[in-house]
């Protein structure tokens, strides 16, 4: 009987918390690089959040985050994003960079020393706490704290929001895009990318970086039905991966680019 009561709970909880949304924040990290949750996520990200005091307690929970983040790096490179925060800011980025290096979690995609990084809006603390979010609607997939905290709940809730990412992905590229191709890729100075649209639509296209931010505008007007062509401007873009995104205003896509010079 108590072990159904148990069962019970934990799926109850499990509803939950995939039917949370995602607080935004928008902050510097320890790198003082610029994140804006709700922007990162929109760009089809999956993040998943570790708060930690950091304390010994907290290390399980944190290394099944990192850990499992970083299976996804061949599958869905940049994709998957592992976040390291300290709960309530009162430990320097130094500190929590130590904690991080001593404890396995040597190179999460961002460290976080920031009262803006508030755990608060998903339910009770206790350490350390995980968060899974994805896709515009900003969805929590799980939220769970100390030893709750699984790599295999952790690693089902990363495929539950890629799945529904890709879901509605391929939904919406159904309703305005038939194809989207970018070219050459990699790219030196230029490239070009050809969008082929169900019917004349209003399209913004621009370059972002890995992190969902605009680095150049390429596109924003109207496009008639069929094939078009444009031509993507990379001689300033550094070197590395970017992504393409392309939108009609309800339904989005992007794709990988990469500039190499």
């Amino acid at each position: 009987m108590k072990k159904l009561l148990l069962t019970s709970l934990a799926f109850i909880c499990a509803l939950f918390s995939f039917g949370q949304t995602a607080s935004n924040f928008n902050c510097n990290d320890c790198s003082a690089v610029n994140h804006d949750l709700f922007t990162e996520l929109n760009s089809g990200k999956v993040i998943v959040i570790a708060w930690v005091m950091p304390c010994g307690a907290c290390i399980g929970g944190g290394l099944a985050g990192y850990t499992t983040v970083q299976n996804y790096s061949v599958t869905n490179p940049g994709q998957v994003k592992f976040y390291l925060a300290d709960d309530v800011a009162n430990t320097t980025c130094a500190s929590l960079t130590t904690w991080g290096n001593t404890n396995g979690m040597t190179n999460p995609d961002a460290r976080f020393s920031d009262a803006l990084v508030n755990m608060a809006g998903y339910g009770a603390a206790g350490m350390p706490k995980v968060i899974v979010v994805g896709g515009t609607s900003h969805t929590v997939y799980y939220n769970q704290n100390g030893a709750s905290v699984t790599a295999s709940g952790i690693q089902t809730a990363i495929n539950n929001a890629l799945a529904a990412i890709a879901a509605g992905v391929k939904e919406n590229t159904n309703n305005t895009f038939a194809s989207a191709n970018v070219y050459p890729n990699p790219s030196n100075s230029s490239s070009s990318i050809s969008l082929n649209l169900q019917r004349e639509s209003k399209i913004k296209i621009e370059v972002q970086n890995l992190l969902g931010q605009k680095v150049s505008e390429v596109f924003n007007g109207t496009l008639p039905q069929g094939e078009n062509t444009l031509k993507i401007n990379t001689s300033e873009l550094s070197n590395g991966n970017y992504f393409v995104s392309f939108s009609d205003g309800n339904s989005s896509n992007q794709i990988k680019l990469i500039v190499s010079h």
